[in-house]
């Protein structure tokens, strides 16, 4: 038998990795003519050339208008960016809405739409109520379909493996109905490796080579990169971070194991034990609420608001401990709990985590956040164009 590691890296290979970091690096400073993508990534003139000119002729890139000469002479130069011929279509499956997205290549949303669920554990409902969404594609040259979806996923058939909080879509093959009713490619992945794409490629981890992309909320998830790879297994195992286990003597998880890090970690642990403590309007709890409440005095606030920063703080740190990334890009309901919430958790972190000199950063998402959206739309730069993630 034979591996990945019993081969040469092949020129395409290397040539897609190349293709990505041009592409970052537009992302990263705008347009950028060839001489200066040169000085940006160390390389010759002539190796930008010939590593944009594949992007060139599939339209990834376009020239925009030449530019002034400089005040040395010479050929004035024609900056590069993105093309406009066509689209992309992102998705978000939650657990109950869908959020569709019309992406541009240089990561602008151009429209989109929201549509909730019916009853998002019916697999007929999910499927009527995505294609309802996807409407919004009708008429529109699309590149391809990225789908960011909560749940075990097999990125290689585009196929739902397991979804514990809608075990009724467990092996649905999600890529093959959205080909069916688009014809272009269709390519699904994990939701936290979603936002964690779209972190790295348009977000706050562009200039990060490793980092975790941490979701809070009504579930939780992480997604990881590491050395500028987004870390994924075999036709996209692992990285179910939400079910570590934390306490093995805990809460029953939906997965059907005890003390995952998902049940002491989101919004209906932090809504029970906001009931528990007495905590005014327990079933509206959250990170921007019991911020508000501890801020006003509230006691009881505090101490349920405090000990979600620590659970939410254990899992990174075990993650920590397992990886060492260092930076942790906090999405969700705990950014609603501002620069008061990111403190409590990096505190705690630092506590629980490994010393090995500097302490693991915790930094906040944007309250309007498109990461996963964003996300969805890399996923289908990486596949159609062959960059490395």
């Amino acid at each position: 038998m034979s591996g990945p590691l019993d081969h040469l890296v092949s020129s395409t290979d290397v040539g897609g990795v190349n293709r990505a970091r041009v592409m970052r690096a537009l992302y990263r400073h705008g347009p950028l003519s060839r001489s200066q993508l040169a000085r940006h990534l160390g390389v010759s003139r002539a190796t930008i050339t010939a590593v944009v000119q594949p992007l060139l002729t599939d339209a990834a890139l376009r020239e925009l208008p030449q530019r002034a000469a400089s005040a040395q002479g010479g050929k004035p130069p024609k900056p590069l960016w993105f093309g406009s011929d066509t689209t992309i279509g992102a998705v978000y499956l939650a657990a109950d809405a869908v959020t569709v997205a019309l992406v541009a290549k240089d990561g602008s949303v151009l429209r989109r739409r929201d549509v909730a669920f019916t009853d998002g554990r019916d697999v007929d409902d999910v499927l009527g109520t995505l294609r309802e969404a996807l409407g919004l594609f009708r008429g529109e040259s699309l590149l391809g379909i990225g789908v960011g979806m909560a749940g075990m996923i097999d990125t290689s058939e585009g196929r739902v493996l397991a979804s514990h909080r809608a075990p009724s879509l467990n092996g649905l093959p999600l890529a093959e109905h959205v080909t069916a009713w688009f014809d272009v490619p269709v390519y699904v992945d994990h939701h936290p490796r979603v936002q964690a794409i779209g972190d790295q490629w348009f977000g706050l981890g562009r200039d990060l080579e490793d980092f975790v992309s941490v979701f809070t909320g009504e579930v939780l998830g992480a997604g990881m990169v590491m050395s500028g790879h987004v870390v994924r297994g075999p036709d996209g195992a692992g990285g179910e971070a939400g079910h570590m286990v934390l306490d093995a003597r805990g809460t029953r998880c939906e997965c059907g194991r005890r003390g995952c890090w998902e049940t002491v970690a989101t919004l209906p642990w932090l809504r029970a034990e906001s009931a528990r403590a007495g905590v005014p309007e327990p079933s509206s709890a959250s990170s921007a609420r019991l911020t508000r409440l501890a801020r006003e005095g509230s006691q009881p606030a505090e101490d349920v608001l405090d000990r979600y920063a620590r659970n939410i703080a254990e899992g990174m740190a075990n993650l920590d401990q397992l990886l060492g990334l260092g930076h942790y890009i906090v999405h969700g309901d705990a950014v609603g709990g501002g620069e008061e919430m990111r403190a409590r958790i990096a505190g705690h972190l630092e506590r629980s985590a490994p010393h090995r000199g500097a302490a693991p950063v915790v930094i906040l998402a944007e309250p309007s956040d498109e990461s996963t959206i964003l996300g969805a739309a890399g996923l289908v730069l990486s596949r159609v164009y062959s960059y490395s993630l």
